[in-house]
Formats: structure tokens, sequence, C-alpha cells
């Protein structure tokens, strides 16, 4: 499942199900595929992202894996489409969307 983030000042961007779901439950949303967050709510919920995310595990390639293998990405870096969005929606008083692609 694709998950669509949407702003009327950031554009639009896709993400996978299982990585947009926990992210939006961290911003304290309550993890539904529909959504949408404006005015001050939206700073509410990056700062409650960034907060979650600093207590997030970072993965570690596992021992014996295979040298060319991709490592495994971190949640934090998974989110910073996501937090780009929201810090530019709330500098100019707009708005972020998300529902399934």
């Amino acid at each position: 499942m694709l998950i669509r983030f949407e702003s009327n000042v950031a554009g639009q961007f896709i993400m996978m199900g299982d990585v947009a779901l926990p992210l939006l439950r961290m911003m304290g949303m309550s993890g539904n595929m529909q959504g949408a967050v404006s005015g001050e709510d939206l700073t509410s919920a990056m700062r409650t992202l960034e907060d979650a995310l600093q207590l997030a595990p970072v993965p570690k390639a596992r021992a014996g894996e295979d040298e060319e293998a991709e490592p495994p990405i971190a949640l934090q870096r998974r989110a910073l489409p996501l937090l780009e969005m929201l810090r530019r929606a709330a500098a100019d008083e707009g708005y972020v969307m998300w529902q399934p692609d």
C-alpha cells in the first residue's frame, strides 16, 4: 500500500504504507491512512515526530551479511521528506494531507 502526502505549499510525495503509518503515529496522529493537519497542529506534529525519531532505534548491518547488500535505511532518514513538508507548511501557514494512493 502507498500513502500520498500533499501540501498546498510543499507539493506531494508517495511513501510506502509500512513506513508512513508508523511515522503518522509518531506525529501523534491516529495512524489512519487518510487525514490532514494544519494551523498550530502542524508545529506540534512536527515536534512530536522529531522527538519520537530521536528515540527510534537506528538499524545496524547484521554480522555475516553480504558486503554488497544494501544497508538498512533508518526511519530517521525515511522521515526526511515528511519533516521537510511539515516545516514548509508550518512556515507558510499551509496544510499537510495524506491518503492512500
